[in-house]
């Protein structure tokens, strides 16, 4: 699935931009039900004289479409989602066009090393730092997302013996999940019964069935299910709310500096805080962006 969000004419000249603003259809609310509303989003000539040549035709976002907020389908059909708002604002700050295009979560980091895609959005990780320069937005962080009245009492600092579903290629599965595992190793406890999945459609599936007592996941994720479906899912008492979620380009693209920078001026304007109301998650918000976690 390719979307097209076409930000600003290809090829503009800074001259040709000076003072021009874009109207941003943002998905504001809790989920796609909810009412469109137009942010008016000014471009930066001084920042579009810096883009590189290879972007001024635009640049390409790419998604696993099953992660609401972040990015999911909507009932139009369209890809939707907090961070698609941040890449089209961001895009329209730069004055260059922006497409999105999804696909698994497994092919996207290897999509973007190989050229394919240019950016996506996924937590920030010191692993993923090596191989990628992370811009980050927003606090992030995992909770375990159980069914409703969590019968198996389910607790992140409590999960020796049981059994939990993770994300093919996800922080949780690289990086939490083995350190929880070594922890019931070094209590001489049951180990971790780890179920991997293919996305969040799966995982989500699976809580729901009772194949798994529950998902290990992305914090922001986990509680847009919950809010809209209390009656079959709710959240772990424990969470682990300590990382950040970021863009993620190819090592040494100057793309990324580019959007650190428009994203400062989109907090300086107001643009940040309405996206981030708008669906919610004001809690999550940064005071400014972070390169490589700086």
């Amino acid at each position: 699935m390719t979307q097209d969000a076409t930000i600003w004419r290809p090829g503009a000249m800074p001259s040709q931009i000076a003072g021009a603003t874009m109207a941003l259809m943002a998905g504001l609310g809790t989920g796609p039900a909810s009412a469109q509303e137009a942010l008016e989003v000014a471009v930066d000539p001084a920042l579009h004289e810096r883009v590189p040549e290879e972007y001024l035709d635009g640049f390409t976002g790419v998604y696993d479409p099953q992660y609401p907020p972040g990015y999911f389908i909507d009932e139009n059909g369209e890809m939707v989602g907090y961070a698609i708002d941040f890449h089209k604002a961001i895009a329209a700050k730069l004055g260059i066009p922006y497409k999105a295009e999804a696909a698994k979560f497994a092919a996207i980091i290897t999509g973007i090393m190989g050229g394919r895609y240019d950016s996506s959005y996924f937590q920030d990780t010191p692993e993923r730092r090596e191989m990628m320069d992370m811009v980050a937005l927003l606090r992030s962080g995992s909770s375990i997302m159980v069914q409703a009245g969590n019968p198996t009492e389910v607790d992140l600092n409590e999960l020796c013996g049981h059994t939990i579903g993770v994300v093919t290629g996800g922080k949780q599965a690289l990086d939490l999940l083995p350190a929880l595992q070594a922890d019931c190793e070094s209590a001489g406890e049951e180990d971790i019964d780890a179920l991997n999945f293919a996305g969040l459609s799966e995982v989500s599936l699976a809580v729901k069935t009772g194949r798994v007592e529950g998902w290990l996941g992305d914090a922001p994720n986990a509680a847009y299910l919950v809010r809209q479906q209390p009656e079959i899912f709710a959240v772990a008492p424990t969470a682990d709310l300590t990382g950040w979620s970021a863009f993620a380009f190819r090592k040494g693209d100057p793309l990324a500096q580019l959007v650190k920078e428009a994203t400062e001026q989109l907090i300086a304007d107001g643009t940040y805080e309405e996206i981030i109301e708008g669906w919610h998650m004001k809690e999550l918000a940064l005071d400014t962006p972070l390169l490589n976690g700086e």
